[in-house]
């Protein structure tokens, strides 16, 4: 209404408007217009100098603001009562990484963390979570020990999801960042070097997920503002017999045809050794007409006792 706002809308603004500020020392920042904010606040890159007097941008990831203790969660019930899965339809669906920025309530300081590991209960691919609750540490606890999410029955979840109220501890930020801090430029190439580095796990362990690559690599210890980190990797599979082999076929096969193509003009003998491998790929969902090409060119000229690149019926491809 005319002359009045809600205490919280202008809270919310200036929680942004400090974070924006501190980010914006090392990251090119993109604010979302309220309007079009459906879960990101902020598109960044972080900055990389280049010259004494250049500079440019790299990667990409985005960041939601978290104000003084406000609770830091993803699904559960809205106020109508209705399960927040579409936070997670939503989440799975993106093309960068997402942070979680938390700014004290004194505006003093901005923290990062990481939700990657809520990708350690996505997979494997399962019914969604009904509730996921992020507990942090302090910034520089050297006590934390990572574990993996614990799920506990939620009776509110009855008939959402997998029912659980999953509790996600993401430890302590890996970057915290002040005023005084940003003043040293040593600093300030440090903080990109380490948010840079978080960018690249995490955008892997996004673009596995969606491609469907069952291979999780998350990083399990870490301290705040330094490059020292530690990561782990877990495999996931299904023991039903035929479960996800035609997908991970499909996914598989421009890769092994781009190498077998590789290794034939290269006129390197191991790529008859990628024969039985590619036929069998064939055998499943077929193959696209370069993958049944390779295979047809690759067996005449094996055929022919010369190097697979012997075979002259081939038009070379750049």
């Amino acid at each position: 209404m005319s002359g009045c706002r809600h205490v919280m809308d202008s809270a919310g603004d200036s929680y942004e408007d400090f974070a924006a500020h501190l980010l914006g020392r090392i990251a090119s920042m993109i604010r979302v217009p309220g309007k079009k904010d459906f879960g990101v606040d902020f598109y960044f890159q972080p900055r990389v100098q280049l010259t004494k007097h250049t500079e440019t941008v790299t990667e990409l990831g985005s960041i939601q603001v978290k104000g003084g203790g406000e609770e830091m969660s993803f699904g559960g019930l809205n106020e109508k009562k209705q399960w927040r899965e579409y936070e997670f339809v939503w989440l799975k669906s993106q093309a960068t990484p997402l942070y979680l920025a938390r700014v004290d309530a004194n505006h003093t300081s901005v923290e990062l963390f990481s939700i990657w590991p809520m990708w350690r209960i996505f997979w494997p691919q399962a019914p969604n979570p009904f509730k996921v609750v992020f507990i942090t540490a302090a910034a520089g606890d050297e006590s934390f020990v990572w574990q993996n999410p614990q799920p506990m029955p939620d009776e509110r979840g009855k008939g959402h999801g997998d029912g659980q109220r999953w509790t996600v501890h993401l430890g302590p930020p890996f970057l915290r960042l002040t005023n005084d801090a940003l003043n040293d430029p040593e600093f300030q190439l440090q903080a990109v070097d380490i948010l840079r580095t978080w960018i690249a796990h995490d955008r892997l362990t996004m673009i596995r997920y969606q491609q469907f690559i069952p291979w999780l690599r998350g990083i399990i210890s870490w301290k705040t503002n330094s490059r020292e980190i530690q990561a782990m990797d877990w495999q996931f599979w299904n023991g039903q017999p035929g479960a996800n082999i035609a997908r991970l076929c499909q996914n598989a096969a421009p890769i092994l045809v781009s190498l077998g193509t590789h290794l034939q003009w290269q006129n390197d003998q191991a790529a008859y050794d990628l024969l039985p491998v590619l036929r069998w790929i064939n055998s499943q969902p077929p193959l696209d007409s370069m993958g049944q090409g390779l295979i047809e060119n690759l067996e005449r000229a094996k055929a022919k006792g010369g190097g697979p690149a012997d075979d002259p019926s081939v038009a070379k491809q750049q």
